[in-house]
């Protein structure tokens, strides 16, 4: 136990180290070559994050992304073991410490997280597909999905322009993330607020398309049923066509 101790007390004070390079005594470390460790550190840490974040990376001012890097490497102290995960905290660190503001970078937290998505969709461990039939026949049934997907809302479009293009488009945006099941290659779709109810609706399960279309009609202020199923048919074939959607459930 005693040792146990030692041992996360040292490794405690190799990591406030590598943070904030003040001098520290460790036991059996040489002190002329604790900087190089540090640096080594501070370099896994650094490329992590230009890996998971190569559009922030390229357009923000490399100094201000610098500076931004060097303060999370300095002042927060990760919680998750695995390095993948690191710059997850990354981004809470951003939002935390209002780096959007404080660098006029209104966009910072959207594109950090849109970036961040890609990688956790990939990232993330297999879903096995639900029991589905091949079938168009969807109207009185449950439509199956793609399992490994994440519907997410953004206030600039990032995902479509260059970051500092959408400075004055604030507005809603929502998109569709997936990982296709042949190549692990993460596909991404925008959808209006009326394709994101019904895509919502479609993936808990729980109503059938008619049940759902029955919803929109009265939440929406629809009156044009057969509109209303043209043009989510054509949406849903789409879907399909690019692999997201499946088919209906088996019960």
């Amino acid at each position: 136990m005693l040792l146990k101790t030692e041992t996360y007390k040292q490794q405690s004070s190799i990591a406030q180290y590598c943070r904030d390079g003040k001098e520290v005594a460790i036991l059996n470390a040489k002190p002329e070559r604790l900087p190089h460790y540090r640096r080594l550190v501070f370099n896994v840490v650094k490329d992590a994050l230009e890996t998971t974040y190569p559009i922030s990376h390229k357009y923000i001012d490399s100094e201000v992304w610098k500076e931004i890097v060097f303060n999370f490497f300095s002042e927060h102290k990760c919680k998750d073991p695995q390095v993948w995960r690191m710059p997850f905290e990354f981004y809470e660190f951003c939002k935390t410490k209002n780096y959007d503001e404080k660098y006029d970078l209104p966009f910072l937290n959207n594109l950090l997280y849109f970036e961040w998505v890609e990688v956790e969709l990939y990232m993330m461990e297999d879903i096995s597909l639900p029991q589905f039939l091949y079938s168009d026949n969807w109207l009185q049934k449950r439509i199956a999905v793609n399992p490994e997907h994440k519907i997410i809302k953004l206030e600039y479009p990032v995902h479509m322009e260059k970051p500092f293009d959408t400075v004055n488009k604030k507005g809603d945006y929502f998109l569709l993330l997936y990982r296709e099941k042949e190549t692990g290659r993460i596909q991404f779709t925008n959808l209006s607020i009326l394709f994101t109810f019904l895509l919502e609706n479609i993936v808990s399960a729980e109503k059938t398309l008619e049940e759902i279309f029955n919803d929109i009609l009265y939440i929406f202020g629809i009156n044009h049923l057969e509109m209303l199923q043209n043009e989510s048919f054509k949406f849903l074939n789409d879907l399909k066509t690019r692999g997201f959607v499946l088919g209906v459930y088996k019960k």
